[in-house]
């Protein structure tokens, strides 16, 4: 279990990720990506559609979460 004081290091260091533009840059370009892996794929290619719509998920992911840790960092202090 996280201290009171590592929720709010994650928190801090999340919402700077969030904010970092390059980072979110790169997220977008993989998600375009994918929808361009996605449009051309075969419609009968279950695989590789299930392959690129989990990189989606996975990105969309990374982002539920380091928003999650965020809002964690902010219930925290105010709790302080």
């Amino acid at each position: 279990m996280k201290t009171k004081q590592q929720i709010i290091d994650d928190g801090r260091s999340a919402e700077r990720l969030l904010e970092d533009t390059d980072l979110s840059r790169f997220l977008e370009e993989i998600e375009r990506e994918c929808w361009g892996d996605f449009k051309l794929s075969d419609p009968d290619d279950s695989s590789g559609r299930e392959a690129t719509y989990m990189k989606l998920r996975g990105i969309e992911l990374v982002r539920q979460s380091l928003r999650a840790m965020k809002d964690n960092a902010s219930i925290a202090i105010k709790a302080k």
